[in-house]
């Protein structure tokens, strides 16, 4: 644990660590989706390839595009985010999925499918928490042991059943 962190407390590498991973964007708005992934870029230090659709962000899995976390709209016209979900992990088993969604009612339904939801408004602290525990957990990397200066200090990311089965995520920046 590093030096002046509160018992509960772990520390992760600062997002610059995020460095080289690849996040699949897909939203339908295009400003959004234009948002977002500059959000994704400039913060956290991830490539994105941005898409507006199931079949666009299925198409670049098939072209063979390296992809290591798919953030999508839950919503999206025809094929919708669930079966994005599904059908990207035929292609790419256990790459993580973070399905965004304003439904509280539709948390359970992603998090059964073995799939993250994120509720909206989301803050930036948030999507980093998920971010770095999804991709680290999915290399294998640790989260912790201490990274000098550049750690971050977070409690707890993902928390077991809450709220009537929601899963949250929590970040607690100090």
């Amino acid at each position: 644990m590093a030096v002046g962190m509160n018992s509960g407390e772990t520390s992760v590498p600062h997002p610059s660590s995020l460095r080289g991973f690849v996040v699949l964007v897909v939203e339908d708005n295009p400003n959004v989706l234009e948002a977002t992934s500059y959000l994704i870029e400039a913060a956290f230090g991830c490539q994105t390839l941005g898409t507006s659709s199931c079949a666009e962000a299925l198409a670049l899995i098939d072209l063979g595009q390296r992809v290591d976390l798919i953030f999508s709209e839950a919503v999206l016209p025809g094929k919708d985010g669930l079966t994005l979900a599904r059908l990207a992990r035929e292609r790419i088993p256990n790459v993580p999925v973070v399905l965004v969604t304003e439904w509280t009612d539709e948390i359970d339904s992603i998090s059964d499918r073995g799939y993250v939801p994120l509720l909206k408004p989301y803050s930036v602290q948030r999507l980093e928490g998920v971010f770095t525990e999804l991709l680290f957990k999915s290399q294998g990397i640790p989260e912790s042991g201490g990274c000098g200066d550049d750690a971050v200090p977070v409690i707890a990311s993902l928390t077991s059943r809450l709220l009537g089965g929601q899963k949250a995520w929590h970040l607690n920046r100090r």
